[in-house]
């Protein structure tokens, strides 16, 4: 088991004007850039940021989240996560870029973990 990178998340409401910004501030390029449709937010990966950008209903919905997990088998370590004294919030599921699931860890945190398939790998 390995966390590949931790991204801490940025809830904004204009994705298209937030890219921009972030990727000089940090001096990198946009890596992954997606629509998840289901959840109506726009997702986009700047260096170790993960920028959210959706409507304040849509993002409503996840701002309990600060941090995304980027692991490399979610399945792994979802069972060390349960015998550790962590909750599944929401299981593994299917997402535009591979697998995810929220957590609460013990400390009360509630974490993303994120496993790429294919492809789409955030940069």
């Amino acid at each position: 088991m390995q966390i590949l990178k931790i991204l801490t998340r940025v809830y904004v409401n204009d994705i298209e004007k937030a890219i921009p910004f972030y990727e000089e501030l940090l001096q990198t390029k946009a890596g992954t850039k997606f629509y998840y449709a289901e959840k109506k937010l726009h997702i986009a990966s700047v260096g170790q940021l993960l920028l959210i950008g959706g409507t304040d209903e849509a993002l409503t919905n996840v701002r309990d989240t600060p941090l995304s997990f980027l692991v490399d088998d979610i399945h792994a370590y979802k069972k060390w996560l349960l015998s550790n004294g962590a909750t599944i919030q929401e299981d593994i599921t299917k997402v535009p870029t591979g697998y995810n699931m929220h957590v609460r860890q013990p400390d009360g945190t509630i974490i993303e973990y994120v496993e790429h398939t294919g492809t789409t790998h955030a940069k």
